[in-house]
């Protein structure tokens, strides 16, 4: 196979090199989208294949024009209408016995087989694009956005866990070497987790207002692993603020404080514009989207309080008494 052959995208017509698995110009998936050169050998042997199939007829002793016995049978003498029923019917009890399994055992079988399927170069170029143009509507595994919040979350938390390591350590230099800071601190890689785990519930909570007031507003409803990855892609600059955020908090240590918190504002302000857009960025509304936004705030406020009535005192407790003296 040469280097240079091309592939053409299916819904726009551009030409891509054989490498690349989604369109840099759509977003349309062209992983199963044959080379240049497999297609002009398709055709050419469907040409040539023309005359073949008309010589098997052959003409009655009446006049009327029938196929030989060979248009009934494959060269095994097994009949194609027999053999793809046989081939459906293995299909469909396969599918069967998926169904069959225990949801746990779909959801290992699943999660093994996206890990197996996974493509850093697509996902890359999913955050390349998402950059160039955070708003278009671009093709990617449905994970992508669930996974990139994670990702940004862990480094949020372990952030938090690093820089207030040396924020002790800094504290105790101070005072003459001793262990007095760091000692009192209460903040473990313990409450990092619990960070974790509060932040990606409370955005979870969000884009599943922002969902419900897109169905308000247009009508319609998205699938909801669809609709985080349109937020995500929209979104996806708040990625670089998290990572500056991170290596602030980790090489800086007091110093880079100012810096961190800065990207951090940066980073959820991105992400809450990003939310509106999603929510009023589509044409034909059926109903005011001023309203619709409206609703959305509310619900955002209320989920929000409940939430945080409900997890945030602890949370917040515990973070106070990582610092000695609160």
């Amino acid at each position: 196979m040469e280097e240079n052959e091309m592939k053409a995208c299916p819904n726009c017509g551009s030409k891509m090199d054989q490498d690349v698995n989604f369109c840099t110009n759509c977003g349309t998936d062209l992983r199963n989208v044959p080379l240049d050169s497999e297609v002009e050998k398709a055709q050419s042997v469907s040409t040539q294949d023309a005359p073949q199939q008309n010589d098997q007829q052959t003409v009655s002793t009446d006049g009327n024009v029938g196929h030989n016995q060979s248009s009934s049978t494959n060269d095994t003498g097994i009949n194609p209408n027999t053999q793809n029923t046989q081939n459906t019917q293995k299909i469909a009890d396969s599918n069967s016995n998926s169904n069959q399994q225990p949801l746990g055992a779909q959801m290992r079988q699943h999660i093994t087989q996206n890990v197996q399927n996974f493509d850093a170069h697509n996902m890359w170029q999913w955050f390349v694009n998402s950059w160039k143009h955070p708003f278009a509507d671009q093709q990617g595994e449905r994970w992508y956005g669930w996974v990139t919040l994670l990702v940004e979350d862990i480094l949020i938390g372990l952030g938090m866990f690093i820089g207030e390591q040396r924020v002790a350590g800094a504290a105790d230099s101070m005072l003459g070497g001793t262990n007095f800071m760091s000692s009192s601190a209460n903040f473990t890689f313990g409450t990092a987790i619990e960070i974790i785990f509060f932040i990606a519930l409370a955005e979870a909570i969000v884009i599943l207002a922002a969902h419900l007031s897109y169905k308000v507003i247009y009508g319609k409803s998205k699938d909801f692993m669809e609709f985080t990855n349109h937020i995500v892609h929209t979104s996806n600059l708040a990625a670089i603020f998290i990572v500056v955020y991170f290596l602030f908090m980790l090489i800086m240590g007091p110093a880079g404080i100012a810096v961190s918190v800065l990207m951090l504002w940066l980073a959820v302000s991105v992400f809450e514009l990003a939310l509106m857009v999603v929510v009023l960025g589509d044409p034909n509304p059926v109903h005011d989207k001023f309203y619709g936004f409206l609703l959305f705030m509310v619900l955002q406020a209320v989920a929000g309080l409940i939430f945080v009535s409900i997890m945030g005192a602890t949370l917040i407790s515990q973070i106070g008494s990582s610092i000695p003296g609160l």
